[in-house]
């Protein structure tokens, strides 16, 4: 019981932890980078949002449910959701379309990143899963992993494994 509880504690804080590994993983692009350190902005309505973000946001994503749209700094953000999975697009001022982050877990995953992942720890559980989709249909997945006795972060991109981040019990 302990475990579970401590399991549903981690699963949350596993998962909002991305914008700094974000950072640490996406250094230097500047166009992920930036806005995804913001982590709070001001809700606005879409009305209030450059037409172009707001038709490409439409156009790629016709089955959103639940959109909410913020003002960051240097970006425009939604949120939103698609057969239940979270969903954030940012889009820079100009409404240009810079990155797309979708959260999920274990289940949901391509099943040769998962191949990948388990067959270098097999010992682990999936808790967490962000897919970050940049222009060119480039992909970046940061899998959050629990151990006997420690929590690893992983940022898989282009085939290879980096090992981000590891933390004990």
């Amino acid at each position: 019981m302990k475990k579970i509880l401590t399991i549903l504690a981690l699963i949350p804080l596993a998962c909002s932890a991305l914008p700094q590994d974000l950072k640490n993983s996406l250094a230097g692009n500047p166009e992920v980078a930036i806005p995804l350190l913001l982590t709070s902005g001001k809700g606005i309505s879409p009305h209030n949002v450059s037409p172009k973000a707001v038709n490409n946001f439409h156009k790629t994503f016709k089955n959103a449910s639940d959109e909410r749209w913020f003002a960051l700094a240097d970006a425009i953000r939604v949120k939103f959701a698609v057969d239940g999975i979270p969903y954030v697009a940012d889009y820079d001022k100009k409404g240009n379309w810079l990155h797309t982050i979708r959260t999920y877990f274990e289940k949901d995953m391509p099943a040769d990143v998962r191949q990948q992942v388990k067959t270098t720890y097999f010992d682990y559980s999936i808790i967490c899963v962000k897919e970050i989709t940049l222009p060119h249909n480039d992909r970046t997945y940061v899998v959050y992993l629990e151990g006997v006795s420690d929590y690893i972060n992983l940022r898989i991109a282009n085939g290879d494994i980096d090992e981000r981040q590891r933390y004990k019990k």
